[in-house]
């Protein structure tokens, strides 16, 4: 009996585990980089069980790009200044109940070589540290023949 008690509850156990799973996803609203430069959109979401204890994001940024501003429905607390390079790194302070979702707005020089946006984030619930990566964004540029020559 307690054999068939135990294969009842493992199915519901592994259903309950994966109802809960966190969830994280960065995208873009253009995916061909235009010649001449310009900007470009990158929503980050997250998906989790409740309200966990920490949350941040970092946003690897390819040279030469930087950041113009920050919008959406939920706002970090902490984030880099307008005009920031490099990897962008994002914290709430009160972290929403179960999403959290902003956007990034990013300006890339004339000229943008192929390259992808990457992120990671934290997410840290019932005292346990978690790292989710989303799947890169790739990005392509406007005239790929042209990436491998020397800019005048």
């Amino acid at each position: 009996m307690k054999t068939i008690r135990l294969l009842l509850a493992t199915p519901v156990a592994l259903v309950a585990s994966f109802a809960f799973a966190q969830t994280a996803s960065l995208s873009s609203d253009i995916s061909v980089l235009a010649q001449s430069g310009g900007t470009l959109v990158l929503r980050a979401t997250a998906d989790y069980p409740a309200e966990p204890g920490a949350l941040g994001w970092a946003i690897a940024l390819p040279a030469d790009w930087s950041l113009v501003a920050l919008n959406g429905p939920q706002m970090p607390a902490i984030a880099p200044a307008a005009g920031s390079t490099g990897t962008l790194e994002f914290a709430f302070t009160t972290v929403p109940a179960n999403r959290a979702e902003f956007s990034v707005v990013v300006r890339y020089p004339a000229n943008a070589a192929s390259t992808q946006a990457t992120s990671t984030v934290l997410v840290r619930s019932g005292g346990k540290l978690t790292t989710l990566t989303p799947a890169p964004v790739p990005l392509k540029a406007a005239n790929p023949g042209d990436q491998g020559r020397a800019k005048s």
